[in-house]
């Protein structure tokens, strides 16, 4: 996986049994100037998880860091059939900025997406995971 402390974030998910990710229940971006005049933008995204046995629900946040082309379509909710789907552009030579290009999927397995949101990035991180 390509989130940094992606398999910590979910230790506890795998202890309660199988989960899943069920929507995306809030969207913030922002963007930060350095002193050299520099804009950097991330990407916060919390996901609404459901564990399959207990129906138990979380709420796990993951930063998307150096976000450029974020397109976000009208939607009223957008549900998730999995996580976002994380091309690595690396052996492609493409500029470390871009590396990933992160979009939802339709569910139907051909990584087509509903097109409701979608990215680069240059990195990603889990960074809490609560009780919904």
């Amino acid at each position: 996986m390509f989130i940094k402390n992606y398999e910590t974030t979910t230790d506890k998910l795998n202890a309660l049994g199988s989960w899943t990710y069920k929507e995306i229940v809030r969207i913030d971006y922002a963007m930060d100037i350095d002193f050299k005049d520099n804009y950097t933008s991330s990407l916060t995204l919390s996901f609404h998880i459901s564990v399959i046995e207990t129906n138990q629900c979380f709420k796990m946040r993951i930063r998307y860091f150096d976000v450029s082309d974020l397109s976000v379509r009208k939607i009223t909710n957008l549900y998730l059939t999995r996580s976002l789907i994380v091309h690595d552009k690396k052996e492609l030579g493409w500029d470390r900025s871009q590396r990933y290009h992160v979009h939802d999927d339709s569910g139907y397995g051909e990584n087509d997406g509903y097109n409701f949101i979608e990215f680069y990035c240059s990195s990603m991180e889990a960074i809490s995971l609560e009780e919904f």
